[in-house]
């Protein structure tokens, strides 16, 4: 996340800043120290721009700065109170001069000017003059006897915003290391800056780190499983989102559904049914078409045909159509169920499917292993009326009527 303070925001820290600034003016009696009558002058000027009287309050520090004797700490202050204003007015170009003026005379206090050096690379940045933020931070941070984190973060902002992407890491890891909390947004900083420069493995490695702080965001856990199926890494991924979802923070339905594909193509497909089963019973996935879809074909590759078979009636209801009842008749098929088959088939073509052809012909072999002469050729016979079907019916056709001589005649022998 690269943050991008908006002008409208900037304008409004003017006077909060400049109250700090007031504040911490040191002790009068110290060297260095603002005159009593600046200072009072500076408060009053500073309720007239809480009160928005802008216009006043920049004539009255214009004069002010004529008066207050020149490089001192009150010259500094008017400078800097003159740029807030300008801010506050809306003339930026102004507000820069001033401020860097203030800054030229070296008089200001630390926080001071950070605070003004901070203001005037927002500046330059919020006009989207990014080299000249860039150059103006660079050499304001040099003057800096030790920078702490939120200085550095501010530095690798600035980088960041002009695409300087591997410096803008280094600052941001830097200011990890010397802060006790990092902010989440600083390593999200460095995560952006990765994928700009398509540095995935760099993604991946600040994304580990991000999961195991702040393991309840799902978004992170998804984030480097995406990261680790860009690179071919299929094993990682499925571990990745593994962990989410035994950690109870995958809720995405997109995220689920690769875990279970990504579950299923490592070959285990019974476990990837489990998860189905259990995102349906949570609410985490729908069960629409697709899913129970996804459901039938794991249970299928499981091998666990009667569960297969069910969804797949199921998923018949939802689309409205035959076809899944076809694929449920195929397995029942396959174990030797003849009239569980033959059902499945005919209630399919009662709703309608896509190659009626291929649901007569299939029918019509379901009814001639179960000895169903008569039935089984007019089925056949439908299926000869479909140009896909029409050669294989036909040979079927005559199959099924010498099984049907070969048992009429087995029958007369036994009788």
């Amino acid at each position: 996340m690269i943050e991008r303070r908006p002008m409208m925001t900037i304008k409004r820290c003017a006077t909060l800043i400049l109250i700090a600034a007031v504040v911490a003016i040191p002790g009068l009696s110290q060297a260095d120290s603002i005159t009593t009558k600046t200072y009072k002058k500076l408060v009053e000027i500073q309720e007239l721009m809480a009160a928005e009287d802008i216009g006043l309050a920049i004539s009255e520090l214009e004069v002010l700065a004529t008066e207050v004797e020149a490089d001192s700490l009150d010259l500094a202050l008017t400078l800097q109170t003159l740029g807030y204003a300008k801010m506050s007015d809306e003339k930026f170009d102004e507000a820069i001069d001033y401020l860097r003026r203030s800054l030229a005379l070296d008089k200001l206090p630390e926080n001071v000017k950070y605070n003004v050096g901070y203001m005037v690379a927002q500046l330059y940045a919020a006009q989207s003059q990014y080299d000249e933020a860039l150059d103006f931070a660079a050499e304001w941070f040099m003057s800096l006897e030790a920078p702490n984190a939120n200085q550095l973060i501010f530095m690798a902002n600035i980088f960041a915003q002009n695409n300087r992407y591997a410096e803008a890491i280094q600052y941001a890891e830097r200011a990890i290391v010397l802060s006790p909390k990092p902010r989440e947004s600083w390593y999200q900083l460095i995560t952006a800056s990765y994928f700009q420069m398509e540095d995935f493995a760099g993604a991946a490695k600040t994304l580990s780190t991000m999961v195991t702080i702040w393991s309840d965001k799902a978004g992170y856990w998804e984030q480097l499983a995406s990261v680790y199926l860009s690179q071919d890494s299929e094993a990682r991924a499925l571990g990745v989102l593994k962990l989410a979802w035994l950690s109870g923070v995958l809720e995405k339905e997109s995220s689920i559904r690769t875990l279970v594909q990504l579950t299923a193509a490592r070959g285990i497909p019974e476990r990837a049914a489990r998860l189905i089963n259990a995102a349906f019973e949570q609410a985490l996935l729908e069960e629409n078409a697709q899913h129970l879809n996804l459901l039938a074909s794991a249970l299928t590759n499981a091998k666990e045909y009667e569960s297969a078979v069910t969804v797949l009636g199921r998923l018949a209801e939802v689309e409205g159509k035959g076809d899944p009842l076809v694929r449920a008749a195929n397995l029942n098929l396959e174990r030797g169920l003849w009239s569980q088959a033959q059902g499945n088939l005919e209630k399919a073509l009662e709703i309608g499917v896509e190659k009626a052809g291929n649901a007569y012909l299939l029918l019509g072999i379901v009814l001639t292993e179960q000895k169903k002469f008569g039935e089984n050729v007019k089925a056949l016979q439908k299926a000869q009326t479909f140009k896909d079907t029409s050669k294989q019916a036909a040979r079927w056709i005559r199959y099924a009527r010498d099984i049907r001589k070969q048992y009429e005649w087995q029958q007369a022998y036994a009788n």
